[in-house]
């Protein structure tokens, strides 16, 4: 069941980070699949799980990027990733405690930030890392 897709508006044209951003389409899907099927608690959980881990070697990678070519944004594009990710821990360890239910308005919020960050954060720091030989 696809959620939502990948669009070549997406793209950073850094196959790098396309590529890790695809991936990111596909763990949404995954994440709103088992939430369509009512899927068991400990199959949800995973999938918030692996999305978590991915998501942060992703933005792990950008950082290294970040420093390695001096980004001069780097330190507000860090605050959305540290944001980010302190929002879905926090999702995560609510639900693993059983005092939230993943719904779809939080696949919704997911959808959204990743949807957004990339057009707008990423947008731009793109030409940056392309005119430093970034791939």
């Amino acid at each position: 069941m696809v959620y939502t897709k990948w669009k070549q508006e997406f793209s950073t044209n850094i196959e790098s980070i396309d590529n890790q951003h695809k991936k990111l389409f596909d763990l949404l899907n995954e994440f709103y699949e088992n939430i369509s099927k009512k899927s068991n608690n400990d199959l949800i959980g995973a999938v918030l799980r692996e999305m978590k881990e991915y998501t942060a070697n992703h933005f792990a990678y950008e950082e290294r990027l970040f420093d390695e070519y001096a980004y001069p944004d780097a330190v507000q594009h860090k605050k959305e990733h540290d944001s980010f990710v302190a929002k879905v821990v926090d999702l995560e360890n609510r639900f693993m405690g059983g005092t939230v239910i993943l719904t779809f308005e939080v696949t919704d919020f997911l959808k959204k930030w990743v949807r957004d960050h990339i057009m707008g954060t990423d947008m731009k720091y793109r030409d940056f890392l392309i005119s430093n030989g970034v791939k």
